[in-house]
C-alpha cells in the first residue's frame, strides 16, 4: 500500500506519516510538501520504512496529481482552504482521498448541501472512489464515535461534542502557538452553526460557555462555542433518529489568550496601510510569529500535555431515556515530537487511510465519517495507539 501524505511536514501530517511507517502493510510513505526542506527533515528523523520526501503546491493540482499517481490513498493534512484542490489531484490521479476537516469553513452561510466538497460526491462515485472529509480527531473521531452512540439508540434528542487540554510541559514560553494559527483565529472570527430545537441556527464565537470534568490530569475546563462541522452534518446524518439538538464547544488553559489578538483585528485578512504599504493583519502575525519561533514547540523541550473529548447522545432506549457518553484522552508522543491534539488528529486519519488502502470501506463518493467508518474497526485501532476509550450510560433521566 502506498499513501502520500499531502502536507506531511506540517504539525498533524507528520503524525500521520509516523503512524503509517509503522505499520508493515503500508509499503512507501511519500511525505509531500510545499516546504522541501522540512519534509526532507521528517525523513531523515525516520528509522527504517520506505519514505521519501516530495515538493507539492496544492494550488497546482495537475502538478499534485503527478505525485499521487500510483498511491493507493492521498492523505491531505495540510490547511483546509487547499481541501478542492487536493480533491481535484486524488480525482485526476485516480486515488482514494481523505483529509482533516474543513467543510464548515468552505461554505461561510453552512449551508450543508452548499459544501463544496460534498458536491464532488457523483465524480468521485462516478470514478470508484471514496473520500473522506473531516478524517482527523474532532471532526472525525467525534462523527465516529457519534454513528457508535447513535446506532445503540432507537430515538436521539441531542448530541453534544466537548474537546478539552492541559498542557504540563515544562519550560515552555509565555506565549505560544501550538497549533494551526489560521484555524484558530477562524474559530475566534466566524459565527458558529448550531443545531437547536430543530432549527440551524448560527451565534458568535464564544457566546456560550460551560464546565466540563475531563478526565485527569485534565480535569475541569471552560468550553466556549466555535465553528465546527458536527452542528451542520450531524442533524442530516442522523435525521431519521428525530435529532433536535447539536453543538460543539472546546476549551483550555490559554485558549482565550487568542480573543485578545483576534479582538485587536488580527484575525483579519483585509489589508491595512503602514508606511505606505498594504498589509494583512492576519498574515503580518503569522509571519510575525514564525520570526520569533512561537509557531510550535521548541525542540528542546520534552512535551507532557494532554487533550481529551466526549461525545454525548441524548435518547431514548426501550422507552427508557438515556445520556450515553464515549470519552477519549491521548498524551503527547514524545518520540515523535507530537502533542496531543497533533498525535490525536494525524493518527486516526493514518488508520482509516490504510481501511481505504485495503479496501474495508467499499462506499463510493464523498462520505461523512459517520456515514463511512465502521466504528467497531476503528475503535480498536485507537486502543492499540494508546488512546483511552471510556463509555458511561446513565437511564431514567429526568
Amino acid at each position: 500500500m502506498k499513501v502520500v501524505v499531502l502536507g506531511g511536514a506540517g504539525l498533524t501530517g507528520r503524525c500521520a506519516v509516523r503512524d503509517l511507517v509503522e505499520n508493515s502493510r503500508v509499503t512507501e510513505v511519500v511525505v509531500a510538501d510545499v516546504n522541501l526542506t522540512k519534509a526532507k527533515e521528517i525523513v531523515d528523523k525516520i528509522k527504517g520504512g520506505n519514505v521519501s520526501a516530495a515538493y507539492v503546491d496544492l494550488r497546482k493540482p495537475k502538478d499534485t496529481a503527478e505525485i499521487l499517481k500510483g498511491a493507493d490513498v492521498a492523505l491531505n493534512a495540510a490547511t483546509y482552504y487547499f481541501n478542492l484542490e487536493a480533491m481535484e489531484a486524488a480525482l485526476l490521479a485516480k486515488v482514494h482521498y481523505l483529509d482533516h476537516g474543513g467543510l464548515t469553513f468552505l461554505d461561510p452561510a453552512g449551508d450543508y448541501s452548499k459544501f463544496r466538497q460534498l458536491k464532488l460526491h457523483d465524480r468521485f462515485k462516478q470514478a470508484g472512489l471514496t473520500a473522506i472529509p473531516c478524517m482527523g480527531n474532532c471532526t472525525g473521531v467525534s462523527n465516529v464515535m457519534a454513528r457508535y452512540i447513535v446506532d445503540k439508540l432507537d430515538s436521539v434528542e441531542t448530541i453534544l461534542v466537548r474537546d478539552g487540554w492541559k498542557d504540563l510541559t515544562k519550560g515552555v514560553p509565555p506565549f505560544l502557538v501550538t497549533w494551526s494559527i489560521d484555524t484558530l483565529l477562524d474559530e475566534f472570527v466566524l459565527d458558529a452553526p448550531i443545531f437547536e430545537d430543530g432549527e440551524h441556527k448560527k451565534v458568535p464565537p464564544l457566546s456560550r460557555r460551560e464546565t466540563v470534568q475531563f478526565p485527569e490530569p485534565i480535569g475541569k475546563q471552560d468550553v466556549f462555542v466555535t465553528i465546527h462541522s458536527e452542528a451542520t452534518t450531524f442533524p442530516v446524518s442522523f435525521k431519521e433518529k428525530g435529532i433536535r439538538n447539536v453543538n460543539w464547544m472546546e476549551g483550555g488553559p490559554g485558549f482565550l489568550d487568542f480573543k485578545v489578538l483576534a479582538d485587536a483585528g488580527f484575525g483579519r485578512d483585509d489589508a491595512v496601510e503602514v508606511d505606505g504599504r498594504k498589509i494583512s493583519p492576519r498574515k503580518f502575525l503569522v509571519n510575525l510569529l514564525a520570526s520569533r519561533g512561537l509557531l510550535g514547540y521548541p525542540e528542546s523541550l520534552t512535551l507532557d500535555d494532554w487533550e481529551a473529548a466526549r461525545v454525548q447522545v441524548i435518547g431514548k432506549r426501550n422507552g427508557t431515556r438515556v445520556s450515553h457518553i464515549v470519552e477519549w484522552i491521548g498524551h503527547s508522543k514524545k518520540e515523535w515530537g507530537a502533542n496531543a491534539g497533533e498525535y490525536l488528529v494525524g493518527v486516526p486519519s493514518s488508520i482509516v487511510a490504510q481501511m481505504l488502502g485495503r479496501g474495508e470501506i467499499v462506499q463510493r463518493g464523498v462520505l461523512l465519517p459517520e456515514n463511512s467508518v465502521d466504528p467497531k474497526r476503528l475503535i480498536p485501532e485507537l486502543a492499540k495507539r494508546g488512546i483511552k476509550i471510556t463509555e458511561t450510560t446513565t437511564e431514567d433521566l429526568a
